[in-house]
């Protein structure tokens, strides 16, 4: 046995582990069990993917599962968004071991397609992520039905979008059959190769919650218990990123010239749509929904780069923004409970409890992009991708959506700093740990983000290589 590749063989045989154990606790009804095991094996996952991230090694497993820097350094990444979001779920879930059952087959979704050696596993990896995705919200409870069936019904219009693209595809590879992710793939004809190209950014649109295919999010985030919305916004989204970067830039990477202009004009649509529609929201909930797709216009702007700057720069946003938003969504969730909705129902939050108003605080000035914060790294590196790319206009049009952000993020903070005479509100320990553990990683990363760059690097070093 080659002993070197004991983390990857762990993070495998660790994640089928979870799953196991995540089925037989939903059985029993075992639910502090169900959390200690989840949340102790997440961990152990992370500790493997991490070592495994940082090294140059590599491994194909059955011609389906690539154990390599780019797949591991997403499957650091979800394990940690795993945790925050098992924790949450563990204090607002209805049935926690229900939840964590789902969970775990939507972390193996995950899992798998952030290591797919061919196509088949990102599609079916896609659908181990969604079906499980809309029974979370179903399974809360009789008024979160419309949430979940918008979700489902998107998220099979996504999937059918995509494999009508692959047919369209499908029969000029005759070698590779479409089976392997290879930069070997030509097909001579620009149509086809238009639309097939058109068809994946539509498709993963739907996940990613880009302009004009995100009128679910709002809803969906609104209708969904917060701890899914934390899930939703902060893992189920981020997939959809991996997935386009896995299909553009190894299989399509010689046809770059052709998604980019589309991608630039995605990313601006999805900035100006996000920031302005948030500018309006009376709902805080929505506000961050609208905010969240506003975010996925910044992650394009690496993308449309095309560059490996710009896919680094990306993936350093998707690990800063998913944790800005679960940390929110955790504060969020907690004010949800007591009825505090809107935003001025965040009146005076910071006389009522300092540690609500102070973290949500923090991790709305980190999605400003307000220095020394991650959010602010994370927008540097995506703007100096974009003008090293050459593509200064984009830049400069993401410059001023971080501007019009700030305007609605410092609407929801004068109201929590106004004086307000109320009853003080008491300490939730999963929602502040949850919380507290995300601005750690902000501020830790905003202040010396070395680390997360190098694993970004080594990443996509490995993807195109």
């Amino acid at each position: 046995m080659q002993y070197y590749l004991i983390p990857a063989y762990a993070t495998i045989a660790l994640t089928l582990a979870y799953v196991a154990l995540s089925v037989l606790f939903a059985y029993t009804n075992s639910r502090r069990a169900a959390f200690v095991t989840a949340t102790v094996l997440l961990v152990a996952i992370g500790v493997f993917a991490a070592i495994m991230a940082s090294s140059p090694l590599e491994i194909t497993i059955a011609n389906t599962l690539h154990a390599y820097p780019f797949s591991m350094f997403f499957i650091m990444a979800f394990s940690l968004l795993a945790v925050l979001v098992n924790i949450l779920s563990y204090r607002y879930s209805t049935d926690y071991t229900a939840f964590s059952m789902l969970f775990s087959f939507i972390f193996m979704g995950m899992f798998l397609v952030s290591s797919a050696n061919n196509l088949f596993s990102i599609m079916l990896g896609l659908e181990i992520v969604s079906i499980p995705a809309a029974f979370t919200i179903l399974h809360s409870g009789k008024r979160h039905i419309e949430a979940a069936v918008k979700f489902f019904i998107l998220s099979a219009i996504s999937v059918a979008v995509l494999t009508f693209a692959l047919a369209l595809i499908f029969p000029y590879d005759l070698q590779m059959g479409l089976t392997y992710l290879a930069p070997n793939f030509q097909i001579s004809s620009g149509y086809i190769i238009a639309l097939a190209i058109i068809f994946i950014i539509a498709a993963l649109g739907f996940e990613m919650a880009a302009f004009p295919f995100n009128l679910w999010v709002p809803d969906v985030y609104e209708g969904s218990p917060s701890n899914i919305t934390a899930m939703l916004a902060g893992m189920n989204k981020k997939i959809a990123f991996v997935a386009l970067i896995e299909i553009l830039f190894v299989i399509f990477i010689n046809y770059a010239t052709e998604f980019s202009p589309i991608i630039v004009l995605l990313s601006i649509l999805t900035m100006f749509f996000g920031n302005i529609v948030a500018l309006s929201q009376a709902n805080v909930k929505r506000m961050f929904a609208y905010s969240s797709v506003s975010q996925a216009g910044y992650i394009m702007i690496g993308l449309a780069a095309a560059t490996q700057f710009g896919l680094e720069a990306s993936a350093f946003q998707i690990v800063a923004h998913a944790l800005m938003i679960i940390g929110a969504f955790a504060v969020i969730g907690w004010m949800e409970s007591l009825n505090i909705r809107s935003v001025s129902d965040y009146t005076g939050l910071h006389g009522r409890n300092q540690f609500a108003a102070g973290s949500l605080t923090v991790l709305m000035l980190s999605m400003a992009g307000i220095p020394p914060l991650m959010g602010f790294v994370g927008k540097f590196l995506l703007f100096s991708s974009a003008i090293d790319a050459r593509l200064v206009a984009l830049a400069v049009l993401g410059i001023l959506n971080s501007f019009i952000s700030i305007y609605y993020y410092a609407r929801v903070i004068n109201q929590m700093y106004t004086r307000k005479n109320s009853a003080r509100i008491a300490a939730e320990p999963y929602a502040m740990a949850v919380a507290l553990v995300a601005i750690l990683f902000i501020f830790a990363l905003g202040l010396y983000p070395q680390p997360l760059i190098s694993l970004a690097h080594n990443a996509m070093v490995s993807l195109r290589s």
